[in-house]
């Protein structure tokens, strides 16, 4: 499930960037709707799946449910979905199942007519209940009246609205499937998945894990390395291209004037584009940190591919896509020196202190000991006279 989730976390971030960034500047400078079109609706039906993987995530690790609002809603912000993710994989590794399930109560409908009764008021008007149906009823009816009024404007001639007309009814099937779900939850479930605030106390006391240098694994580092050290190259010689080739040239692909550090920049991209893919590939069987470092570095430097793309018309879009460039390129970078920096602090903070008459490990074990009035073993015997 955790997995599900952090699959489609990423992939509606990584998609939401690319309509935010590129398709939406696309479309209001140069009146080029193509991107938006595309992107736009991938990013809505995988938003879909999106909701159905963080609900199910956030009501096992009984998430507040203003929490859940919000994690549910980061998949419409640009890179709150990365975020998300990440709180959501703390929570995940905080939580300890119980050793033993809890003793299921009695089935009510044996006691009786009382017995009944007192389970039709648990679960259809607890405060839980009617806080659920006050959310049905204000989720439901929005998502339908917004698919009416994109229903609508399809009709009018708008071709995209028919896709949004048919993507509102199914968040309001959502929303019903949600709401008969919950209220027909058993309450033993129902108290075994909340959070007790006691053992969010006891997990938050104990800073041992949090006080330790954060593990890199060496192969992270010669990756990271290695690509970091490509982004800054890849930035220079892209530096040196804007100075020799002129701005306002005329649009193609190959430019008269510097084509030949043209070529060199737009070859280097291309193999550090595929070593962050290789990277993202070998990332599976490493940490954490090397993760988010090969995602994030990853996602920059496809926004750096796209601005370079970008840059082909003799127009506004060149300069978006150049700005574009270099905001990827950097942000790469930055990316990729994230694992470094904490491999070198958490090496510094490991190795013992140099200097200051410190003995290196190796000399105390290779010094021999010699306790208070023994002479040292390869000290020759001094006679009476000496």
């Amino acid at each position: 499930m955790l997995i599900r989730y952090r699959v489609m976390a990423f992939t509606t971030a990584t998609l939401l960037i690319v309509l935010v960034f590129v398709g939406i500047p696309l479309q209001v400078a140069a009146g080029r709707p193509g991107v938006v079109n595309v992107v736009g609706t991938l990013h809505g039906f995988l938003y879909i799946v999106y909701l159905v993987t963080a609900f199910q995530l956030t009501r096992r690790l009984g998430i507040p449910k203003w929490q859940m609002l919000l994690v549910l809603l980061a998949g419409t912000v640009p890179f709150c979905a990365f975020v998300a993710e990440r709180k959501m994989t703390r929570r995940f590794e905080l939580l300890v199942p119980p050793s033993q399930k809890s003793a299921k109560s009695a089935d009510p409908v044996a006691a009786g007519t009382a017995g009944r009764s007192s389970a039709i008021r648990q679960r259809w008007l607890s405060p839980r209940a009617l806080m659920l149906h006050v959310e049905v009823l204000v989720v439901a009816p929005a998502c339908a009246l917004a698919g009416w009024w994109q229903a609508t404007r399809a009709l009018a001639g708008n071709e995209l609205s028919w896709v949004y007309s048919v993507e509102w009814p199914i968040f309001a099937g959502l929303a019903l499937f949600g709401w008969w779900h919950l209220v027909h939850e058993d309450p033993d479930a129902y108290r075994a998945r909340r959070w007790r605030a006691r053992e969010r106390r006891a997990t938050a006391a104990e800073p041992s894990e949090s006080m330790l240098p954060v593990d890199v694994e060496p192969e992270t580092g010669l990756w990271a390395a290695a690509l970091a050290a490509g982004v800054a190259v890849e930035l220079l010689i892209g530096i040196v291209a804007l100075v020799l080739v002129p701005f306002g040239r005329a649009s193609g692909w190959v430019p008269q004037r510097g084509a030949a550090v043209y070529g060199v920049h737009a070859t280097l991209g291309l193999f550090l584009a595929l070593g962050a893919l290789a990277f993202l590939v070998r990332v599976r069987r490493f940490g954490r940190i090397a993760r988010i470092s090969a995602w994030s570095g990853g996602v920059c430097i496809v926004l750096a591919s796209i601005g370079g793309l970008m840059t082909e018309p003799d127009s506004v879009v060149r300069f978006l896509g150049i700005a574009l460039m270099f905001v990827g390129t950097v942000l790469a970078g930055s990316a990729y020196l994230v694992p470094i920096v904490l491999r070198a602090r958490a090496s510094s903070q490991v190795s013992p202190a140099s200097g200051g008459g410190m003995a290196a490990p190796g000399d105390l074990a290779a010094t021999p000991s010699v306790a208070k009035g023994e002479r040292p073993p390869s000290a020759a015997p001094v006679s009476p006279r000496a």
